[in-house]
């Protein structure tokens, strides 16, 4: 029998951001399957009564410097667990700088999330020399993988497959609409939340601003208009705050040198598949993750009328959950994921 192992340094409680999402909603469609899944994450603390809540088991690997020797750390831990019937997924690609050489007849796929690639002028000696031991890369976007060709010309295209997310979709909604726009991001100056206040105000309407940040005390300063700051969420708290919103907004932009791209927008599918529609710009992956979404040509000098008649359109929340459920979700992940470490 197939036994999957996915290592990540990102696993809830401790984070609760994109790759740490990923992480958790791909182990659960895996196991959904009945394979033996284990996820080896970064320990943070005592997680023992959050790991056992899990439909799958949760390793912790334990280890310092990260940054630097997290590719060890893994490989400490993954290596009792590996054999010719194990299929090994990290997270991202540090993490399987030396698991590669050393797989004992396992298959290894590794994921690319965004700033992992993004950041990247020029790859790396480490992954360079992932190419040729990896059985599968999975970027989440089109994006990413355009970026990872870009820095590997050598990574063969077949082995490339772009990633449906795996997230679970949630029952149809029910809650009643709600005025208020949502942004659900990390507070950095990169993710473009002044251009979402600005937004908000010129239409009038409440923002709510779901998340933390070196970025927040700047954005609360020069906040306009009807704007409430919620901080950060665990994950359930946050996807319940977007049931019945009026749309929610991602519109990042890229840094001065032209690197750090967003590399998908995971929280516009999860507000996509809530019937919450979303409103995104040409930046990276989000297009990808907008779906029927509004795209913006110039979020700083945005057509609010525009806005404002998508915002106000019933049919737009139906048709992102529609796209959102046949686009992605765990069956769509685990097909492409058992496809592509054949």
């Amino acid at each position: 029998m197939t036994r999957w192992l996915i290592v990540t340094q990102d696993f809830p409680p401790a984070f609760s951001g994109g790759i740490a999402s990923w992480a958790a909603d791909l182990a659960g469609a895996l196991a959904q399957t009945g394979a033996p899944v284990t996820v080896l994450a970064r320990r943070t603390g005592d997680t023992r009564e959050a790991d056992a809540r899990w439909p799958f088991r949760v390793a912790r690997m334990w280890g310092r410097s990260w940054n630097r020797w997290q590719g060890w750390w893994a490989l400490g831990a993954a290596w009792p667990r590996l054999g010719p019937d194990t299929r090994v997924i990290c997270a991202t690609w540090p993490l399987a700088t030396q698991l590669a050489p050393r797989l004992r007849g396992a298959r290894l796929a590794v994921a690319f999330h965004g700033s992992d690639l993004s950041r990247l002028h020029a790859a790396p000696p480490a992954l360079t020399a992932l190419v040729p031991r990896v059985r599968a890369f999975l970027p989440v976007s089109r994006f990413l993988s355009g970026r990872l060709t870009d820095l590997c010309p050598h990574a063969p295209p077949a082995a490339i497959h772009i990633l449906p997310m795996p997230m679970a979709m949630p029952p149809p909604p029910t809650a009643p609409r709600r005025r208020s726009l949502v942004v659900l991001s990390r507070l950095t100056a990169l993710k473009g939340v002044e251009r979402a206040i600005r937004i908000a105000h010129g239409l009038g309407r409440p923002l709510e601003i779901i998340g933390d940040g070196p970025a927040r005390a700047a954005l609360e300063h020069a906040a306009l208009g009807d704007v409430s700051f919620r901080g950060r969420l665990e994950r359930d708290d946050a996807l319940a705050a977007l049931e019945g919103a009026a749309g929610l907004l991602l519109l990042p932009h890229p840094d001065a040198d032209g690197t750090g791209a967003e590399g998908f927008g995971l929280c516009l599918l999860e507000a996509a598949a809530r019937g919450v529609p979303g409103i995104g710009c040409r930046t990276g992956g989000v297009p990808e993750a907008l779906g029927p979404g509004l795209l913006l040509g110039d979020p700083d000098i945005p057509d609010l009328g525009a806005i404002e008649a998508f915002l106000s359109d019933p049919a737009q929340g139906a048709a992102a959950r529609a796209w959102a459920c046949a686009s992605h979700g765990p069956a769509a992940a685990v097909a492409a994921i058992e496809a592509a470490m054949r």
